[in-house]
């Protein structure tokens, strides 16, 4: 077997706590390396979470926690900045490869960007996958050529 399949890949889960129709984590699946599922609660983003957002997220985390649990692996949960987080878990098990779904604010679009570039500046293979929407809004282009920026237009079209 080559070095490739021996090297982890990290899946990194964000807002998309699910197993099922998860297409980074479905990528993941397909190389036939170990899987290693990762978490970061990010402590360097500029909106605190309310109340209700860490309700959702405990319960969310604590439920993807069994379902991965119940597959024979496991969740780990790390707090801190996402980037040196990921580099950590790199550095400890030799991982190759990272994926992720994407996220589309533009804080996390740049902190994604910036990610991505560091880690195959590195030599990793970095993916990212669209895991919650339809179209993703460069690939529907206005009449001039931009993108839509509200939802009337996109819907008459």
């Amino acid at each position: 077997m080559s070095e490739s399949f021996q090297s982890p890949i990290i899946v990194w889960f964000r807002r998309d706590l699910r197993l099922s129709d998860n297409p980074a984590l479905a990528q993941a699946i397909a190389t036939g390396q170990p899987i290693i599922a990762l978490y970061i609660f990010e402590t360097d983003r500029d909106r605190p979470m309310g109340g209700a957002t860490k309700w959702w997220l405990h319960y969310s985390l604590s439920s993807l926690a069994q379902d991965i649990a119940a597959k024979g692996g496991a969740l780990i949960l790390r707090q801190g900045v996402a980037q040196q987080i990921l580099s950590d878990i790199v550095s400890e098990t030799g991982a190759t490869h990272i994926v992720w779904n994407r996220r589309y604010d533009e804080d996390g679009r740049e902190r994604d960007r910036a990610i991505k570039a560091h880690f195959t500046d590195q030599g990793l293979k970095v993916e990212s996958f669209n895991g919650s929407l339809l179209s993703e809004p460069w690939t529907i282009n206005t009449k001039t050529g931009g993108y839509y920026k509200v939802f009337t237009p996109y819907w008459r079209m």
